[in-house]
């Protein structure tokens, strides 16, 4: 199947100022929802007005590619994820481009090597069994502070060999959310208040950059102290090199607050997602606990199990169709380009959202339906390509996709045993 050819141009979508109003409330309203409208009623291109801005919608696998991989090297974030992200992540993987990205990319790629990250499935195991020994029978618990408080633990802990006390966490962890909702408000609005202005918005954000920077700083300077490899991410990196040496002290604080950030919110939620769905599905959990008794049989999983597990991948792959942690992302071209049949002016926005496109009928059966199933046969390989992507593609797909997937299946495989 070819992406929906029509005259450059002539892209269909509500367009014009008072469309450009409309739909900026359903924006504001439901994201995810409009950008389904938006996707089902036009075309697999499809061109609307946000406020004044004219921005894309892409949906097809054909024209995904074409972007993503294809055309990579065309295509910088936009600047509106960089301006709003930039105060906390600086010039970190997530929102740099160009060549900084490129070396950085470099620099850090040996870290997230399979055979580095399977060093962490011990301490994954070990921090869920511990998390899950609090629990009591009976009580009502917010599963995805739980699940925030875990990942948190996790990804300190292997990014930076250390511990937090419980104020670091509690506080580490409100940072976060501070910076991620005041990120998440930047993106529903077009007139948006100068840093400047003494809001308690901005009161709130210096609080938590403050925070999460000096926990950061502190860990830096101890490796800086010895240089010694201690096994976690952050010495892989910060002794990284290449022919320009390695990174400064601010390159790692970009890159370990985008780790921190990234590596553990989107695992968090594709947790409490996970949960969420099996709770909602008896058939799923029968299934799931009797490859675990198969499998395991009460002991600790390792990552050795894991291609043991079929079943439980098959739970998290379509946790990852159905509520993919990052559910949109941008692009914007730096020269006027063509996607598919359509011209975007350079400067435009192109929104990409892996949960549209997982919840096409034309790649996935009942699209809306909780069906792990679905995962168990050759689904994968009849996919196009860009019909599931829920960590992205091409050159930029997450670099951390290896790493989340081994952590949510081990913390899934240990807490099912243990909890219903």
């Amino acid at each position: 199947m070819t992406a929906q050819s029509l005259p450059a141009g002539t892209a269909p979508g509500p367009v014009g100022l008072l469309n450009g109003v409309r739909n900026l409330r359903a924006f504001q309203t439901d994201i995810v929802g409009f950008m389904i409208r938006i996707a089902r009623e036009h075309s697999d291109f499809a061109e609307f007005d946000f406020g004044p801005y004219r921005t894309y919608l892409i949906n097809h696998p054909d024209l995904l590619h074409q972007v993503l991989v294809e055309d990579a090297p065309k295509y910088y974030k936009s600047r509106l994820t960089k301006e709003l992200l930039k105060p906390s992540l600086g010039d970190g993987l997530l929102i740099s481009d160009g060549e900084h990205w490129k070396r950085q990319r470099k620099l850090i790629q040996p870290a997230f090597h399979a055979g580095r990250i399977a060093a962490y499935a011990e301490t994954m195991v070990e921090f869920a069994e511990r998390a899950v020994a609090a629990w009591q029978p009976g009580q009502t618990r917010r599963i995805d502070h739980d699940m925030m408080a875990l990942t948190l633990d996790i990804v300190v802990k292997t990014l930076f060999g250390e511990t937090l006390s419980d104020q670091e966490r509690d506080d580490v962890g409100r940072a976060i959310d501070i910076a991620q909702e005041s990120a998440g408000a930047g993106f529903k609005t077009i007139l948006r208040m100068p840093a400047w202005v003494p809001t308690r918005s901005q009161r709130d954000n210096r609080w938590a950059l403050g925070v999460i920077n000096a926990i950061i700083a502190r860990f830096i300077l101890g490796f800086r102290a010895t240089g010694r490899d201690r096994g976690d991410l952050l010495s892989m990196m910060l002794g990284s090199r290449d022919d320009a040496g390695g990174m400064t002290d601010t390159q790692a604080r970009d890159e370990a607050f985008t780790l921190i950030a990234a590596g553990h919110e989107t695992t968090a939620n594709t947790l409490t997602w996970t949960w969420f769905s099996i709770s909602q599905h008896p058939d799923v959990e029968t299934a799931l606990q009797a490859e675990l008794k198969r499998v395991l049989n009460g002991r600790s999983p390792t990552a050795a199990d894991l291609p043991a597990l079929p079943y439980t991948d098959a739970v998290l792959k379509e946790v990852l169709r159905m509520y993919p942690a990052v559910f949109v992302t941008s692009r914007e071209p730096q020269e006027d380009a063509r996607v598919g049949a359509h011209r975007v002016p350079k400067g435009r926005t192109i929104l990409i959202s892996p949960y549209v496109t997982h919840h096409d009928a034309r790649w996935f059966d009942e699209p809306d339906a909780f069906k792990p199933e679905r995962w168990l046969g050759d689904l994968e390989k009849r996919l196009p390509k860009f019909a599931y992507y829920p960590f992205g593609g091409g050159p930029r797909i997450c670099i951390g996709n290896g790493f989340a997937m081994m952590e949510t299946r081990l913390l899934l495989a240990t807490i099912a045993q243990r909890r219903r």
